[in-house]
């Protein structure tokens, strides 16, 4: 079977990352990774264009795609295009909201949900497809029955153990290596060996999506990995790469071993390595540059609000270990809707006697899915299903100040952090280029971007705006819901009749 693979554009009104990274389609490389015997191709739209004209070309039976909360409206747009040219090519979507809110995506143009890990699911799809029978006897999957509705198959674990997935395809994207690079960061290669975290915070539904259980790959699982990537950086994109000793030890004396020379981008907690220090010094001889650091709060209390399970002083100790390693801190922050002018100070305060540059600040943002969602859902300011604006940038909720002043205070607080190029040169340890680099210059050009989108985003929340940023492309004509169950039970337990690619209404 021919199956094409498409990574969705950014959509318009988001702000943020896609003017300062592209990352390799690291979830369509390990969906592609266990279909051997077909003809696959990925399509990744934040840099190519012409995905009809591709449609055209490659005739594929399938197309598959995933996104995050924000790209679910760019999603739809692509299945209904791929229903306007051929409605028996079978559409697919999955990933982290599909897994988590897979009621987003019921849309009569998608054809399958896949609420588990895709690189195992997809091949139990492809083969039910080439021997006729019903998907619906596949564990794991949902199917749009109407507006805001699902149906969902059996349950199951969320993925196999991590050693028992095939290597990511990254050679069905390698004619853009060049293209992928994260701030300075180029080329480089993203890996992911923790599925899922330890820790609760309310805010995040990672934890949730695995049902409270991490999948972990082996050091030896890793190092194989390590072995074949081309590029120098990598970007470990678990959501706690530093965290298990033992794991960490091993894993360092099979790198070693086998004399793998890389500069790696990790995420951390401030906890472990305030308190683990010499795994810090020792990562530090093995190229860890970067420290993606989920500070989060400049207070006690707003960590306790997150259900965090840190303190500040972890935050500034963590900061100081890495700098006497001369490992840069990434640092993510969450102001509250309700900030006022003097909460604004205190955390521009701490940024600066923290010596923190690199920042990613981001309003609380109450995802569905998460714990604090039942909290926060009646009082959010932008509908659901304008999803390009649920991307941690727009302030979903009511804020204390004015909206327009609220915009203004974070832009100010990321001009003051990042586009200060004393603080750049007196703070950075490995990361940063010279100033008189193409690769600082796109920086800079890319922070200036977000910070015009910023100036603007208040204009966003108008009606004209949020009609735009809801809008999912053109229905397709005679393309109707599957027919429901005939069971009266809850979306989340409904059975299912046999289904079969788009039906037309007759």
């Amino acid at each position: 079977m021919r199956i094409l693979f498409v990574r969705p554009p950014v959509p318009p009104h988001t702000i943020g990352l896609k003017h300062i990274m592209i990352c390799e389609p690291l979830e369509l490389e390990y969906a592609a990774a266990g279909l051997e015997g077909h003809e696959l191709q990925i399509m990744d739209m934040i840099i190519e264009k012409g995905f009809t004209k591709r449609l055209e070309k490659f005739k594929p039976d399938v197309v598959a795609t995933s996104c995050y909360i924000t790209g679910v409206n760019e999603v739809i747009k692509l299945c209904r295009e791929t229903k306007l040219w051929n409605r028996n090519c079978l559409t697919i979507v999955g990933g982290t909201q599909a897994s988590q809110v897979p009621e987003d995506f019921a849309d009569p143009a998608i054809d399958c949900i896949v609420k588990g890990d895709g690189t195992s699911m997809m091949p139990e799809i492809i083969e039910a497809l080439e021997n006729g029978r019903s998907l619906t006897n596949i564990a794991g999957l949902a199917f749009p029955v109407g507006p805001g509705e699902v149906e969902l198959t059996a349950g199951k674990a969320y993925m196999p153990k991590a050693d028992d997935l095939p290597l990511p395809r990254r050679d069905l994207v390698a004619h853009l290596r060049h293209r992928y690079y994260y701030l300075q960061h180029q080329p480089v290669a993203t890996m992911k060996t923790t599925w899922g975290c330890w820790y609760k915070c309310n805010f995040c539904y990672t934890w949730r999506i695995t049902d409270g259980h991490p999948y972990s790959r082996s050091p030896e699982s890793i190092v194989k990995e390590l072995e074949q990537i081309q590029a120098e950086d990598v970007y470990i994109v678990d959501d706690i790469f530093l965290i298990n000793r033992s794991r960490l030890r091993k894993l360092a004396d099979l790198i070693k071993e086998k004399n793998i020379r890389k500069k790696y981008l990790v995420y951390a907690r401030a906890d472990f390595i305030a308190e683990n220090e010499d795994v810090i010094a020792e990562w530090a001889a093995l190229g860890l540059h970067a420290v993606f650091i989920g500070l989060e709060a400049a207070t006690n209390s707003e960590l306790d609000s997150m259900d965090k399970e840190s303190t500040v002083d972890y935050n500034r100790r963590a900061i100081e270990v890495l700098r006497r390693h001369k490992i840069d801190t990434y640092g993510s922050l969450i102001p509250n809707p309700e900030y006022s002018k003097e909460d604004w100070e205190r955390l521009w305060n701490f940024i600066e006697e923290t010596g923190l540059y690199y920042v990613n600040i981001s309003p609380l943002t109450p995802q569905p899915g998460t714990v604090i969602w039942d909290l926060y859902k009646d009082r959010v300011t932008v509908p659901r299903e304008a999803h390009g604006l649920w991307d941690f940038s727009h302030v979903l909720l009511p804020t204390q100040m004015p909206l327009k002043k609220f915009y203004r205070n974070l832009m100010k607080l990321y001009a003051k952090t990042v586009l200060n190029i004393s603080r750049a040169k007196r703070l950075t340890q490995r990361t940063l280029p010279s100033v008189w680099t193409w690769k600082y210059f796109r920086m800079l050009l890319g922070a200036m971007k977000i910070g015009r989108q910023f100036l603007n985003a208040h204009n966003h929340h108008s009606s004209k705006e949020l009609k735009r940023a809801m809008y999912k492309g053109p229905e397709v004509p005679g393309l109707v819901y599957r027919p429901r169950s005939n069971q009266p039970v809850s979306i989340k337990s409904k059975s299912l009749v046999s289904i079969q690619p788009a039906v037309e209404a007759e």
